[in-house]
């Protein structure tokens, strides 16, 4: 994962630093070595100053003013880091070893026990332009064909004059730096007509996650950079150099990112076709679809928009304009129905249930639980234990929870 390591976002928990820290009489070095890790359980907080002083391997520092979940932060560092008094820390390698120096007043830390272990995230792209199978310029003049239907995507560039397209049920007019890019699978063959002289790039290439593109059909006039990432592959479907087809590859995926970010623009300043209205409704019902197959799983708003490739401000948009709510809000509602079922079936305690759903403390849990439903969870336990008396479905007598099961 790519943290942001700027002073300015650092300094509300420390800051960085070029020189070793020389420690006073009331203050000690400890020489650390840490092997690699993936996750935490517990984080250390100290109410005076901490310095830390990497000399070998690379790690991310995790941390918060508070040891909640939600307000947990992440830092790469492969330098010298101050921390503020009661900054809650600790440290995820992700090197083989770690060496440093811990610089701490003569005092043992408080140590406080996650709820949920923190699991560092490495990013990866959630798509990958696997193949160009054809890449080509043609220049025509009265020209009218029709494609064959096959299983992989087309880019249609515009370089001069006007192209025709029949997509399904749509037709789509192409001018100059315009650009679209067709879906496999179309109903029926694609119509290309040029009744004046045109020149156009056609790439037909291969990705292995159609759901995660979401601007098909969409027609974009370029950006400056988009036209320079296509000018730079056109040039290289001319060479023949050794690194000629890592090199399409590349830019074709950065033509990509950048009509994945030029589509969440128009999709907010904007309002969108038919066929567009439609791919952003399929959209959705992957998202919730995803998020309800993970409902018991720690999952975040960023791990969703990193898994379908949708800017943060996107998914508040589609999440608002269908469901009238916020992603956060929708996965907190369906976690906290899951957490209903669960206290009904008497199977685990509030504690475990809180642990099951991923939130960061059975304390956040049960808050939230009281807010949506105006009851906490063990007065939702003991009511369900007094309606199964009631109505005798049990001989026995129910083993009812409480708030610190």
């Amino acid at each position: 994962m790519i943290h942001t390591v700027s002073d300015s976002v650092l300094s509300s928990f420390g800051s960085y630093y070029d020189e070793p820290f020389t420690p006073g009489p009331h203050e000690r070095i400890q020489r650390l070595h840490l092997m690699h890790t993936k996750s935490v359980d517990q984080l250390y907080v100290y109410p005076y100053e901490v310095h830390l002083e990497l000399s070998r391997g690379i790690a991310s520092l995790l941390v918060g003013t508070s040891p909640q979940g939600e307000d947990l932060k992440a830092f790469p560092i492969h330098h010298y880091v101050k921390l503020n008094p009661n900054t809650y820390f600790n440290l995820i390698v992700h090197s083989d070893e770690l060496v440093f120096n811990l610089i701490i007043p003569d005092a043992h830390p408080a140590t406080v026990k996650l709820a949920v272990p923190y699991l560092y995230q490495p990013y990866f792209s959630p798509f990958n332009v696997l193949e160009i199978l054809d890449s080509y310029v043609t220049q025509v003049t009265d020209f009218h064909f029709c494609h064959t239907v096959h299983d992989y995507y087309e880019l249609f560039f515009v370089i001069d004059g006007t192209l025709t397209l029949g997509l399904t049920e749509e037709t789509h007019i192409l001018h100059a730096n315009d650009l679209i890019v067709c879906g496999p699978h179309q109903p029926r063959p694609r119509q290309t007509i040029c009744d004046t002289p045109c020149k156009y790039l056609t790439v037909v290439f291969d990705m292995g996650n159609a759901e995660r593109i979401h601007f098909l059909g969409q027609v974009f006039s370029c950006s400056a950079s988009i036209q320079s990432a296509l000018n730079k592959l056109i040039a290289q479907s001319m060479s023949h150099s050794f690194y000629t087809q890592t090199l399409m590859l590349c830019y074709l995926q950065e033509i990509i990112v950048q009509l994945m970010q030029l589509s969440d623009q128009m999709h907010q300043s904007h309002p969108l076709a038919g066929s567009q209205q439609a791919i952003r409704a399929d959209l959705l019902q992957q998202i919730v679809s995803y998020m309800n197959q993970k409902v018991a799983d720690p999952i975040t708003v960023d791990e969703i928009c990193h898994k379908f490739f949708i800017s943060r401000s996107s998914l508040q948009a589609l999440f608002k304009s269908h469901l009238h709510t916020s992603p956060k809000n929708y996965l907190i509602n369906i976690k906290l129905q899951k957490s209903k079922e669960l206290i009904q079936k008497k199977c685990h305690t509030i504690s475990e249930i809180s642990y099951l759903l991923g939130f960061s403390s059975i304390h956040y849990f049960s808050r939230l639980f009281k807010k949506y439903y105006n009851i906490s969870p063990s007065e939702y336990a003991k009511q369900i234990c007094r309606q199964q008396q009631a109505e005798s479905i049990s001989p026995s007598q129910p083993e009812c929870y409480n708030e610190k099961s």
